[in-house]
C-alpha cells in the first residue's frame, strides 16, 4: 500500500474529457511513493455503474448526514433544499432524488457550519460515548476527522457489504493512506465537490505579463521549467512601486502576493517532501528528510522575501481572510502571480476581474523533478460512519454513500466541471487543460492526512518562511522527536482498533 500517492486515481475519472498528466486510469508504477502519468480518459467513464443489487429497498428508512456546512466551503455538498435553477445544486438535489427512489430511502441533513470543524466532530463523538444513533454519516474536515478517528468513534467501513472501494468515484490516494490493517474510517470521492475546490494552484495576470513582455506561465509548465526558480526571476519584473518605497496594498502592484499560513503548505507536495510511507509490515515509517526542506525553504524565503519587496504577504486573518485577501488584491489587478485554491477562483470578483488571468500548477523545486504536483487542501471533506451504525445498518448506510457516489460521478461532476471550473474559472484553452493538469496531479500522504493526530508536523515550516530565517534544522531536530512519539501513539490506537472484532 502507497500512502503518498495521487489523488488522480479518483480524479481522472470525475473529469469529462482527459487527463494530462498522472493517474488518468488509475495505474501506478512501482515507484513507492508517486504515481506517474498514463492514458487519456475519453470520458466514457461517466457511464460506469455501481454494483448494487438491483433489488435493494429499504422502505423508507431515513439516512441521517451530519454536514458541515461552512458557506463558500462546504455547502451544497451533501443536500441542498430543492431546485432554483443553479446548474450545480439542481444536480446535488437530482443526485439525491435519484438514490430516494432508487433505495427506498428518505436522506436527511442536519447541517453545521462550524468553523473551526471541531466541534461537528466532537458531536458525534458525544453520540458515540452516550450509544446514541441519531447520526448515520458524518462529513467534516479530513484531517481533523482522521485525527479523531483514533478515539475508536467511526466504523470500519471495510465492512460494509454494498461500497466498492475500487470504483473509481472513490479516492484510491485517500484509501491507501489511511488503510491501516484492513481497517478503514474514513472516504472520500466524487460525493464531495470540496476535492476540486481545495486544490493549490498559481494564477497569473495575462495582461501584467503583455506589459512586461513576458511568456505566459503555460509555456514553461509546458516545457518542465516552471519552477521555483523561474517564479523567484520572474517576479521583480512586475513591481511597481507608487513612489513612498514602502509595500502599500492599495496603489502598488507586486510580482506575487501569497501568505504565511496555508499557503505555505503546498510546497510539500509541490517539490516532493515526503513524511510518511508505509512499510512491507504495513505500518506508517517516517521518511522525511530535513535536507530536502531545508532547500525547499531557502528558495520559498528567496521568493517571500528576497526579491527586492516584489512579492508581498498578506498576514494571517480570522477565518481565511488572509486568503480571501489575496484573491481580492489579485482581482483588482495588484499582482502578476499569487497561489489560491481554486475555490478562491470561483469568487465573483476574481471571475469577473478586468483583466484577464491563467491557471498553472503550483511550481516545481527544480527542472530535475519530473512530475508536477499540487497538495489539496486539507480541510477537504471526508465521510465517515459513527460506530453506532452497526450490522444491517452499516450495511445499508455502505449502499447509500455507494449509490449516491456513483451518482454523483454521473450527474454532479460532469456539471461541476462543466459550469465551473471550464466555463467560469478557466478563461483561455490553456487554463481548461491546464485545470485538467492541477486536479489530475494532486499529491499528499498520509503526514499531511494525519497531521491533527501527529501534532501539525508541517506547521513549523510557516513559522520559519514568516520568520524569515532558515532554521528548518533546528527547529525540525525537535519536530521529527515530535512526531516519532506521536507516531508511535497514533498506531498504537489504530492497532487496539483494529484488533477489535467488527460488530
Amino acid at each position: 500500500m502507497r500512502t503518498k500517492r495521487i489523488l488522480s486515481a479518483l480524479l481522472a475519472g470525475l473529469l469529462l474529457v482527459g487527463t494530462l498528466t498522472a493517474c488518468a486510469t488509475g495505474d501506478v508504477t512501482d515507484d513507492t511513493t508517486r504515481a506517474q502519468s498514463s492514458e487519456i480518459s475519453d470520458g466514457s467513464e461517466t457511464e460506469l455503474r455501481d454494483n448494487l443489487p438491483d433489488d435493494l429497498n429499504y422502505g423508507n428508512d431515513e439516512i441521517t448526514f451530519l454536514s458541515r456546512d461552512r458557506d463558500g466551503w462546504t455547502d451544497r455538498e451533501i443536500w441542498v433544499d430543492g431546485i432554483n435553477g443553479e446548474p450545480i445544486n439542481d444536480a446535488v438535489f437530482e443526485r439525491n432524488k435519484a438514490v430516494e427512489e432508487r433505495l427506498g430511502v428518505k436522506i436527511s441533513n442536519i447541517p453545521d457550519d462550524d468553523l473551526g470543524g471541531y466541534n461537528i466532530v466532537s458531536r458525534v463523538e458525544n453520540a458515540v460515548k452516550a450509544g446514541s444513533d441519531e447520526y448515520d454519516v458524518l462529513a467534516a474536515a479530513c484531517y481533523i476527522t482522521l485525527g479523531q478517528s483514533t478515539k475508536g468513534i467511526f466504523a470500519n467501513l471495510r465492512d460494509s457489504e454494498y461500497m466498492d472501494f475500487d470504483k473509481p468515484w472513490w479516492s484510491q490516494g485517500l484509501n491507501d493512506a489511511t488503510l491501516y490493517r484492513d481497517n478503514q474510517h474514513v472516504v472520500a470521492g466524487a460525493l464531495l465537490l470540496s476535492i476540486y475546490r481545495f486544490a493549490y494552484a498559481t494564477v497569473f495576470n495575462q495582461k501584467l505579463f503583455d506589459d512586461a513582455g513576458q511568456k505566459y506561465l503555460y509555456e514553461y509548465v509546458d516545457n518542465g521549467t516552471w519552477t521555483l526558480d523561474k517564479q523567484i526571476s520572474l517576479t521583480p519584473l512586475f513591481h511597481r512601486d507608487n513612489g513612498n518605497n514602502i509595500q502599500d496594498e492599495e496603489e502598488d502592484v507586486y510580482g506575487f502576493i501569497s501568505t504565511y499560513h496555508i499557503s505555505v503548505d503546498p510546497y510539500w507536495s509541490s517539490c516532493e517532501v515526503d513524511i510518511l510511507k508505509t512499510n512491507e509490515d504495513g505500518e506508517f515509517e517516517i521518511i522525511f528528510e530535513t535536507s530536502k526542506l531545508f532547500d525547499v525553504a531557502e528558495k520559498v524565503l528567496t521568493l517571500y522575501h528576497k526579491t527586492d519587496d516584489s512579492a508581498y504577504i498578506v498576514k494571517n486573518l480570522p477565518y481565511d481572510g488572509h486568503m480571501d485577501r489575496v484573491c481580492d488584491l489579485f482581482a483588482e489587478g495588484k499582482a502578476a502571480m499569487a497561489t489560491v485554491r481554486i475555490m478562491g477562483l470561483e469568487r465573483e470578483n476574481v471571475r469577473n476581474m478586468t483583466d484577464k488571468f491563467g491557471i498553472v500548477p503550483m511550481p516545481k523545486f527544480d527542472e530535475t523533478q519530473k512530475e508536477y504536483h499540487s497538495m489539496l487542501h486539507d480541510q477537504f471533506t471526508v465521510i465517515s460512519v459513527p460506530t453506532t451504525v452497526k450490522g444491517n445498518r452499516l450495511d445499508e448506510v455502505g449502499a447509500v454513500l455507494e449509490a449516491l457516489s456513483s451518482a454523483a460521478y454521473r450527474i454532479v461532476k460532469p456539471v461541476y466541471y462543466e459550469e465551473t471550473l471550464r466555463t467560469k474559472i478557466a478563461q483561455d484553452q490553456q487554463s481548461s487543460l491546464m485545470m485538467e493538469q492541477i486536479i489530475n496531479s494532486l499529491t499528499t500522504d498520509s503526514g499531511i492526512f494525519y497531521t491533527d493526530a501527529l501534532g501539525g508536523f508541517q506547521n513549523p515550516f510557516r513559522e520559519i518562511i514568516e520568520s524569515k530565517q532558515n532554521t528548518v534544522t533546528s527547529k525540525y531536530r525537535v519536530a521529527v522527536i515530535s512526531l516519532q512519539k506521536k507516531l508511535r501513539t497514533v498506531m498504537l490506537k489504530l492497532d487496539k482498533i483494529a484488533s477489535k472484532p467488527a460488530a
